[in-house]
């Protein structure tokens, strides 16, 4: 696979809710960061941790690659929007069956047909009031 399809194929598993299919391109330590979340670590752990609670807190994701290129560096730049219902609690963010869209940005850099670095942005002060957050100081992320 090429760095396109590679870039593709992990979102398309995101979508699927598919923790392990996403985790199998990806270096077991490759570097994931999650700048909204501020959790950083190994793709085993964070990336893991992000995966499975996106898909138990929406069963019914559905995840839209909007843009996608890959860089000189090997870098994929994808902007996509995930949308779903939320079904449980979500880092924290206590279950109100509140429908959310947020757009993201993620930069997946590939080494040897893997992804060894994930970092991904998006606005969490959008993410709060999508799920009817009212008082942000009763956020507490769980990591």
């Amino acid at each position: 696979m090429n760095s396109l399809d590679i870039a593709r194929t992990f979102f398309a598993r995101m979508a699927d809710r598919d923790a392990n299919g996403v985790l199998a391109l990806v270096s077991p330590h490759a570097k994931v960061t999650l700048v909204p979340l501020n959790l950083q670590g190994d793709a085993e752990d964070v990336g893991r941790r992000y995966l499975e609670q996106l898909a138990s807190s929406f069963p019914d994701l559905s995840v839209r690659v909007r843009r996608l290129f890959v860089g000189d560096d090997n870098t994929a730049v994808v902007e996509i929007t995930i949308a779903g219902t939320q079904a449980a609690d979500f880092f924290g963010i206590i279950n109100q069956e509140k429908l959310m869209d947020l757009d993201q940005v993620w930069f997946l850099h590939l080494n040897d047909a893997a992804i060894d670095r994930v970092k991904a942005y998006w606005c969490q002060n959008r993410l709060y009031r999508r799920l009817g957050v009212k008082r942000l100081d009763h956020v507490t992320i769980t990591t």
